[in-house]
């Protein structure tokens, strides 16, 4: 071995080579796989190792497999899997495939491979598609496998085990898809024709099923031929080679036949029923849909709807509806810009839902009924919904999902018609006799219709986010009808709480929605108070989840309150009092959760001045926060009392006091809290104060200004948690954070050019004491105290509390910790324990700071605990029994 390459090539021969000792094992079964993660990206290391000790090494490999016994069997396959995972990515790039192919190598390699016994094993097979898959990324690699046929493996795989194992069945199916459209994508359409001939011809063997159509087995079988024609098919819906799949591969190999072939398969067996839908709405996708009209199209693709016989079959064909949807969208420019072919499928997937309707009778509310003419098919529809009500329900939910998974792909009047039709439905049933009936069955038409009320929620609040609102839409009834028909039933308190936050939520999306776009919506303030005093008492209901929902709707509102056509709702949040109930439920509620929430309404409610003036000025809110900060276990709370803080500091004027007693709080939450994320939070507020009082004296260009704004940065504290963020914090993220805002700052001060006239020395001057700086001994500029790491001050307590305790005390002494001090050494957020760093100091210690030091760490960090070195080193370890038994190996990966 050369003596002259860089000591990670020689590792990995090494490994590869260990690897072939007989008996080895590797503890960490992701070792491997991880090896092969890294190694994708190491093209420039692989390309140093001659193709000749690869092929030297694969042959190896080869041998070791082919005089497997049946003790080593096991690590023979797992070595012979490897192998073709580490070949696939030697022959990612064409030069290194040519020479390999040149050596034998990949050959021998795929030769090796038994059909009938290896790709039983599942780690062959996924290292066999691994191979393939890659060849796919390159023509001459496609080429390869084409000339070779190393496609039919995959097909005879499919054949021979009858029933593959779902891996099978799935990446077959995907890789040949792949191949065929890739074949398309190089120009090499024609090679394609062998392959499909062999597909085609499985698809049209249907005699022998029809004779034997008991055997389950084949139908299986011959049901994954049909999903790999689907998907491939599928793969060209809406590309440039549309026109070109039409003609050599839909006609050229008639589709329409094999269409034919499987209806005849039907009578005999329904199992094909849903891939035989799918197959046909695709034909119709690439032909019909282009010379036909929707009636034609409609009636051919569900001609089948008549016979479906359970539940299950009925959900498949309705969800074709779906799929013409997102066809017709992506395929068809005629038919994408038909509004009518649209909303006739919508109104399709909508009518099991509006056959819901018939089981409410009436007394307040004419029934609606939808006109369902333009709907060929509908009679099939309807006639199963009436012979089959006990399954409406779940046709129905199954109905609302798939209009949610295309409501981003609709267009907008699409979108109209279902608002009006949820509207006008959840109005028909909130003014229904069931609704008024009290004391109603869990099997009562009541309850049967709100689980279905639920999901409709769901797909409202889709809708109302892909809308868009214009000036002309000012009038449309959405947002008051919404309040006016859920205010009373928001008010039922037995109902399950999946519904109440999927309302609730609605609410939210429609209030978010209509203030953005500036709708107008003043004259219903009497709803809006009516919805405010149901929030106020929503937010004492026992469940969790609906507290939490209830303060989601109730940021909405207050969010919305900050724009113009919705500053009455300011008035509404002062006379409900809502702010002192929300200020309640972050003081008393048991869901930390819950009461994280509760404070970002707050941080919402304190950005709006006349809320903050008004309600929570003089309230004891940042008393609670700040006492809150000092023995709060809970770091999301934490996190968002760092949030509110800083959204009070940027949206108001606050007392000098106050501000003072905030910014000590914030220093000790800086650089002492725990949880690193809270810490990074803080930033946000060292970032307003510092635009805050060095903006508008840069902006100014005036020094002395500037000079006072440093002045207050150091008697803040703020020049002296960047300072020791960027000597002392362990967490990277954090640091980065400290270094991203001291350039700003830095380029702040730059920026300003009389910067020689602040009130300090100059540099030069100063540079004696910063070697006293950095060793943290300077008298006269932060103080001299020998501060304990946090990480090791935190680990001593907890660890001192364990061993100390005896195992009877210790969960209640765990649980009275969480109302104690969270911060090391007992420290007082109230009290200022340092002296803070001076300007001088400050300027001194950053022209000096290597703010590329992060990065480098970083750097560090990543090769030391998962660098291809590091694994490599583990492998070799491990052939050479350096590891002890049931080692952890995770301190490295």
């Amino acid at each position: 071995m050369s003596t002259n390459r860089p000591s990670t090539v020689e590792k990995l021969l090494t490994a590869l080579d260990c690897m072939l000792v007989d008996g080895f094992a590797i503890q960490d079964k992701t070792l491997l796989e991880k090896l092969l993660t890294s190694l994708q990206d190491a093209d420039v290391l692989l390309k140093t190792i001659p193709i000749t000790t690869h092929s030297k090494w694969f042959s190896n490999v080869l041998n070791i497999y082919r005089h497997q016994t049946p003790v080593s069997r096991n690590a023979s396959i797992h070595l012979y899997a490897f192998a073709l995972k580490y070949l696939a990515i030697l022959v990612k790039h064409n030069d290194d495939f040519v020479k390999l192919i040149e050596t034998g190598t990949v050959q021998s390699m795929i030769n090796q491979l038994n059909v009938e016994s290896d790709l039983k094993e599942s780690s062959i097979f996924n290292a066999y598609m691994s191979l393939l898959q890659t060849l796919n990324t390159h023509k001459r690699g496609l080429e390869y496998v084409f000339q070779e046929g190393l496609w039919k493996i995959i097909l005879v795989a499919i054949r021979g085990l009858i029933v593959p194992a779902k891996y099978v069945e799935i990446q077959s199916s995907q890789y040949i898809a792949n191949l065929i459209y890739k074949s398309f994508v190089y120009e090499m359409a024609h090679y394609c024709d062998p392959l499909l001939k062999e597909l085609f011809y499985n698809l049209n063997l249907i005699d022998n099923l029809i004779s034997n159509h008991q055997g389950i087995k084949e139908f299986f079988a011959y049901n994954i031929y049909v999903k790999t024609l689907i998907l491939s098919l599928e793969k060209f819906i809406g590309t440039e080679y549309e026109s070109n799949v039409v003609q050599n591969i839909i006609n050229k190999y008639s589709l329409s036949d094999v269409l034919v072939n499987i209806q005849r398969l039907l009578n005999v067996n329904s199992i094909l029923l849903k891939n035989y839908m799918t197959l046909h709405l695709i034909f119709d996708c690439f032909t019909v849909w282009h010379h036909s009209d929707m009636e034609y199209v409609l009636k051919s693709i569900f001609s089948h709807m008549n016979k479906p016989n359970n539940i299950h079959s009925y959900k498949k064909v309705n969800n074709l509806y779906t799929q013409a949807i997102i066809y017709a969208n992506i395929s068809n420019a005629q038919l994408a810009a038909n509004t009518i072919f649209e909303k006739e499928l919508i109104i399709g997937q909508l009518i099991p839902l509006n056959k819901c309707t018939d089981w409410l009778q009436c007394s307040n509310y004419e029934n609606f009924k939808y006109d369902r003419s333009y709907i060929n098919e509908s009679k099939y529809i309807l006639n199963y919904c009436n012979n089959y009500d006990f399954i409406i329900n779940e046709v129905a939910i199954s109905s609302i999902l798939n209009i949610v998974d295309i409501v981003h792909v609709l267009k907008q009047v699409s979108l109209d018609y279902l608002i009006n039709f949820f509207s006008k439905l959840t109005e028909q049933f909130l003014n229904s006799d069931d609704w008024l009936e009290p004391n109603q069955d869990r099997d009562s038409i009541y309850y049967k219709f709100l689980e279905i009320l639920s999901y409709i929620f769901i797909c409202w609040a889709k809708v109302i986010e892909c809308k868009s609102f214009t000036e002309i839409a000012i009038q449309d009834p959405l947002l008051v009808p919404l309040v006016q028909s859920h205010r009373q039933f928001f008010h039922r308190s037995s109902h399950n709480s999946t519904v109440l936050q999927n309302g609730l939520k609605l609410i939210s999306t429609a209030l978010n929605k209509m203030s953005k776009e500036n709708i107008q919506c003043t004259d219903h303030l009497t709803d809006f108070s009516t919805l405010c005093t149901t929030l106020n008492n929503l937010l004492l209901d026992t469940r969790p989840e609906v507290r939490d929902s209830c303060l989601q709707c109730i940021r909405s509102i207050v969010n919305a309150s900050k724009y113009s056509s919705w500053n009455f709702l300011i008035q509404l949040v002062l006379e409900k009092n809502i702010s002192i109930a929300v200020i309640n439920t972050l003081k008393h509620d048991n869901d930390p959760f819950v009461r994280s929430k509760a404070l970002e309404c707050l941080e919402e409610m304190v950005s709006v001045s006349d809320i903050w003036e008004i309600s929570l000025k003089d309230s004891d809110l940042i008393t609670h926060c700040l006492n809150l900060m000092q023995c709060e276990s809970e770091g999301i709370i934490r996190r968002q009392i760092v949030k509110l803080i800083t959204a009070l500091f940027v949206y108001n004027e606050l007392s000098d006091n106050l501000f003072n007693e905030i910014c000590i709080v914030m220093v000790h939450i800086s650089i002492k809290d725990p949880l690193w994320e809270v810490k990074t939070f803080t930033y946000e507020f060292w970032d307003s104060v510092i635009h805050k009082f060095i903006g508008e004296s840069c902006k100014q260009n005036n020094t002395e200004s500037l000079n006072n704004s440093l002045v207050k940065l150091s008697t803040t504290g703020c020049l002296h948690v960047l300072y020791l963020a960027l000597k002392e914090e362990h967490d990277l993220v954090v640091q980065k954070k400290a270094i991203c805002l001291t350039k700003e700052l830095l380029t702040s001060i730059n920026s300003t050019n009389n910067m020689c006239n602040l009130n300090f020395k100059p540099i030069s001057e100063q540079e004696i004491f910063l070697h006293n700086i950095i060793d943290g001994s300077i008298e006269n500029g932060f103080g001299s105290k020998e501060k304990k790491s946090r990480h090791v001050d935190s680990s001593d307590r907890i660890l001192n509390s364990i061993t100390t305790t005896s195992d009877c005390e210790l969960l209640p002494s765990l649980k009275s910790f969480n109302h104690s001090n969270i911060y090391p050494n007992d420290i007082c957020l109230h009290q200022k324990t340092d002296d803070y760093l001076k300007i001088n100091d400050f300027l001194n210690f950053t022209y000096k700071y290597d703010f590329n030091e992060c990065d480098a760490k970083t750097q560090w960090v990543i090769s030391t605990r998962s660098g291809l070195d590091s694994m490599l080193d583990d492998i070799i370890g491990q052939s050479q029994n350096c590891f002890i038994e049931g080692a952890d190996l995770l301190d490295c990966h």
